[in-house]
């Protein structure tokens, strides 16, 4: 895993964090994270509208955002499973860009989130 590698996600959002504990509590390989409320996103290249609809990996001068940032999040694990499962993510992006907005969109109404994890919401 790359060490220098950060990824950025909504530190407001209830079901981002959750999502975030998750992970690293599956997953035995990660990369740094903060919330895109402490970094200076714009010194990264995005802005507050790209952290707030998805989370994004920065890895040397690659962004990636949204169901890319899973895939490379899995992809990069010492398990065949869970790099499988990265590679199919990536393999069937139309479809994996989908479910990943669907879920982004409507963060607030799934297990976990609340009013604050609306993306209309946000200025």
């Amino acid at each position: 895993m790359n060490t220098d590698a950060l990824l950025i996600y909504d530190g407001d959002c209830a079901f981002c964090k959750q999502s975030l504990k998750w992970a690293l509590d599956k997953l035995p390989a990660f990369c740094r994270y903060v919330a895109f409320q402490k970094v200076d996103f714009n010194a990264l290249g995005l802005n507050l509208a790209d952290v707030q609809q998805q989370v994004w990996l920065i890895d040397g001068d690659r962004k990636l955002g949204g169901h890319l940032a899973v895939s490379w999040l899995f992809r990069n694990q010492p398990a065949l499973g869970w790099r499988v499962l990265g590679w199919l993510i990536k393999a069937f992006s139309p479809i994996s860009a989908r479910v990943y907005r669907w879920v982004a969109e409507n963060r607030h109404r799934l297990p976990g989130g609340t009013a604050e994890c609306t993306i209309d919401d946000k200025p």
